[in-house]
């Protein structure tokens, strides 16, 4: 019994010490969640009883020049259900099928999820709202978020872009500006207890957001229509795959108009193909033939290697490197001074100027005019061009540059580069976004107009100017005159190869007052009998830029046409050999001759032409201080056939040409084939009858 009685104590302080280890383990866990770790445990309560709402911001509105709103937000409903209160979800699935664009099956998967709520469609229609809540249908309940909402509909599609269903850009300056006008959401944040309700005197926090900032654009919403209509009238007359349209403000860069076709509405942009988002007036390339042919003047002229006076020839071809080059007139301009090469848009004789100028020259220029990289703009995916490696370009890459040809540029590049000649030499970078407005926040954030560089000088920009306007006049871009202004132009027309499609193209530059406006018009894969430029799109362009005066209110002057004059005047060339490099070109310069200096000798060695020639006023006498340079000089050689003796051996002198005559009267014969490139040293014989 004793030994019973000992068992049972036993029993019992087991027990109690097992209770009482276990009360120590419960009392320093206790210890452990209320003092030591009291914090985190604080912090998860608190976290179950604290809702966190989203305030979502207000996206800025995008301004065109004059105030008019291009982009806007409004509210809109978005479907939602919520499972736990749909008492019949198959009927429920089936009423909404007919309306969402959502099949049954992911209609009925989504309203018998676990979730609480469940989106279904976002930011539908007012008419679709209205069908939806017609239904009454239990479970499915409707929030509002913020749509973005454009109310020109396609106009300036390819520039402002669109936003996803989040809000987000995702295409055009609303992707590339998103940061500035998407904002920032804020916060709403409630105490409630376990039944959802909020607890009086509970924490109650709000932490403001920011709405997105307002853009102000240069765009002007009625000379962006006008480009707009222009190509959807040229789509009604030619067979092309699209057009881009840019109307710069050469003065500041400022960009009025960028236009493209086809069009697509952003308010659905889903409904159209990827290719139809894509803004070609930066993100293709294009060759731009004869446009180009701006660019290798200004050089030239700025170079001193040619004036307007100097006398080329063009048989209707010439040779590079046994590579026949053609005119696009077969018979050629035979010998005509530069002024007429660009009236007549001459592929020979801009082959000549462009050869004159030396690889590295010719290339500096083209990557000065901002060719090769991107203009600035900030635009998303905006194409660099496509210009041949330095070291892959020869004589004829270098040739088939000179009228725009080999070499692959944008529109936005090609606009800009010739508003520089309109503005002075200046190249401005393109300017479409104008200001931000931050509201009153802060300071609004000024996007001046920004000067990348001076390319050529001021008088060789008004020099090509006036080339360019007797192209319009009575060259090649007559189709682009309009009575009482003028206008200096360029047409361009480049084949694809080895297909008969073509890309055609004007670019005019245009007096508006104390501005000259640049308006580049481009018709791209053009097919059919009708596709140079001076066809196509010189009366786009015409049609436009007509519009664009009136609109502005800039008046014609009939009284004062212009008239592009050519000084006839001819002058000997006097004996510069053994005089020093300035005095020699001293004395040039003031009988009226423009001088090329080769060499880094003092002492004129050489001269082209020769002493004692009769040659054009204002045309270039080359000087070298040393033979062997003057000799290295290629030259192209004219089509004397049908002239006199005397006029070919003129004509031959004054290109620095030797000849040889043999018979009388006119020239039947010439030992060197018309358009080969020869040595000055080099003799021509000359059959005549």
């Amino acid at each position: 019994m004793q030994q019973f009685e000992e068992s049972k104590k036993n029993r019992i302080i087991f027990y109690f010490a097992i209770i009482f280890i276990l009360f120590i383990i419960l009392a320093l866990r206790l210890v452990w969640i209320q003092v030591i770790n009291s914090a985190e445990y604080e912090h998860k309560a608190l976290n179950q009883r604290i809702k966190e709402f989203v305030v979502n911001s207000e996206r800025g509105i995008i301004y065109d020049n004059t105030g008019r709103k291009l982009a806007v937000s409004l509210p809109a409903k978005t479907v939602v259900a919520l499972p736990d209160n749909i008492i019949n979800p198959e009927k429920t699935a089936a009423e909404l099928t007919d309306l969402l664009d959502i099949s049954y099956n992911t209609i009925y998967r989504r309203i018998t999820s676990d979730a609480a709520a469940i989106f279904l469609q976002r930011k539908v229609s007012n008419e679709l709202y209205e069908q939806i809540e017609a239904k009454n249908l239990k479970g499915i309940t409707f929030t509002e978020e913020s749509k973005r909402y454009y109310p020109e509909g396609e106009l300036a599609s390819h520039i402002i872009g669109f936003t996803g269903v989040d809000n987000n850009g995702l295409s055009g300056l609303e992707l590339s500006y998103n940061n500035y006008l998407s904002g920032k959401a804020g916060k709403m944040i409630i105490e409630r207890d376990a039944q959802g309700k909020t607890i009086p005197n509970g924490i109650r926090e709000a932490v403001p957001g920011r709405d997105g900032y307002n853009v102000h654009l240069t765009i002007d919403e009625v000379i962006q229509y006008m480009a707009e209509k222009e190509l959807k009238n040229a789509a009604e007359k030619f067979d092309f795959s699209g057009g881009s349209v840019i109307v710069m403000d050469s003065s500041n860069g400022d960009l009025l108009a960028m236009a493209n076709t086809p069009l697509y509405n952003p308010n659905q942009f889903g409904d159209y193909s990827e290719e139809s988002w894509r803004n070609r007036a930066i993100n293709d390339v294009f060759e731009p033939g004869s446009t180009f042919k701006i660019i290798t003047a200004a050089a030239a002229l700025e170079e001193g290697v040619i004036t307007e006076n100097d006398i080329l020839t063009d048989p209707g071809h010439i040779y590079v490197e046994n590579e026949e080059i053609n005119c696009w007139s077969n018979r050629g301009h035979r010998s005509q001074t530069f002024a007429e090469v660009v009236k007549n848009s001459c592929n020979p004789g801009f082959v000549e100027v462009g050869l004159k100028m030396d690889k590295e020259t010719f290339y500096s220029y083209i990557k000065a005019f901002g060719f090769g990289e991107q203009s600035g703009i900030r635009l998303p995916a905006e194409a660099r061009g496509i210009i041949p490696e330095y070291d892959r370009i020869g004589p004829v890459e270098l040739a088939t540059f000179s009228f725009g040809h080999g070499i692959s540029v944008t529109p936005i590049q090609l606009a800009a580069a010739i508003s520089s000649v309109a503005n002075g030499g200046k190249l401005m970078q393109p300017r479409l976004v104008k200001e931000v407005d931050t509201g009153s926040r802060s300071e609004n954030i000024i996007n001046e107009p920004q000067i990348v560089r001076q390319v050529i000088s001021k008088s060789t920009a008004d020099k090509t100017k006036e080339l360019l306007k007797q192209v319009v006049e009575s060259g090649t871009g007559t189709q682009a005159a309009i009575e009482g202004y003028e206008i200096g132009g360029k047409t361009g027309t480049a084949k694809h190869y080895n297909e008969d499609i073509y890309d055609s193209s004007f670019i005019g530059i245009v007096p508006a007052g104390d501005r000259d406006l640049v308006v580049l018009t481009i018709l791209y894969d053009i097919k059919g009998e009708t596709y140079y430029g001076s066809q196509t799109a010189a009366p786009v362009f015409k049609n436009l830029t007509a519009n664009i005066l009136n609109y502005l209110n800039i008046k014609p002057d009939t009284k004062d046409e212009f008239s592009y004059q050519n000084n006839d005047q001819e002058i000997e060339i006097p004996n510069l050999i053994g005089e020093s490099f300035l005095n020699a070109e001293t004395s040039l310069r003031e009988q009226g001759f423009n001088v090329k200096l080769i060499g880094d000798g003092k002492i004129v060695k050489d001269q082209l032409p020769a002493a004692g020639i009769e040659s054009n006023y204002n045309s270039t006498v080359w000087l070298f201080s040393e033979k062997e340079a003057k000799e290295e000089i290629l030259i192209a050689v004219p089509d004397f056939r049908g002239l006199q003796g005397n006029a070919a051996v003129k004509l031959a002198e004054q290109k620095g040409l030797k000849v040889t005559l043999s018979g009388s009267g006119k020239v039947i014969g010439q030992s060197v084939y018309p358009g080969r490139r020869i040595k000055s040293t080099n003799q021509i014989n000359l059959k005549l009858r």
